[in-house]
């Protein structure tokens, strides 16, 4: 992997996790009157949301596209629901804790996709010969 895609790999995952992050944050206040910025905040719930945006790298590094989404989305969804409901003081049930994160998950899973695509196809018309040559007419 060269450290040009590694680092791409980075923003991506980042963008993912901070982006859902938000997102599931602005559902809770929204619906389950938790507090925007206590949440936005919370180092527990950065780090768990960066950790499950990582994996997703880890999947689509090792599984073929279609695999690598379900493994993505269940990922997602599965991992910070249980972190959440075990470790965390959260005072929402069950059902809620998971539509959240199922918003979490397909939310971080298209920013992550989004991001890592922009990468690639800045990469390949990185590439292209004669990208140099303005286009204007002479």
């Amino acid at each position: 992997m060269s450290p040009r895609l590694v680092l791409m790999e980075t923003i991506a995952v980042v963008c993912g996790a901070v982006i859902g992050l938000l997102v599931v944050n602005l559902l809770h206040w929204l619906f389950a009157n938790g507090s925007f910025v206590a949440l936005t905040v919370s180092f527990g719930r950065i780090v768990t949301a960066l950790v499950t945006v990582a994996i997703f790298a880890v999947w689509y590094h090792y599984l073929p596209q279609t695999p690598a989404a379900l493994a993505s989305f269940f990922t997602g969804l599965v991992l910070p629901s249980v972190i959440v409901l075990f470790s965390y003081d959260v005072p929402l049930q069950a059902t809620t804790v998971l539509i959240l994160y199922t918003v979490f998950s397909i939310v971080a899973l298209l920013t992550y996709r989004f991001v890592l695509a922009n990468a690639a196809v800045r990469k390949l018309t990185s590439e292209v010969p004669g990208k140099s040559e303005s286009r204007l007419p002479r």
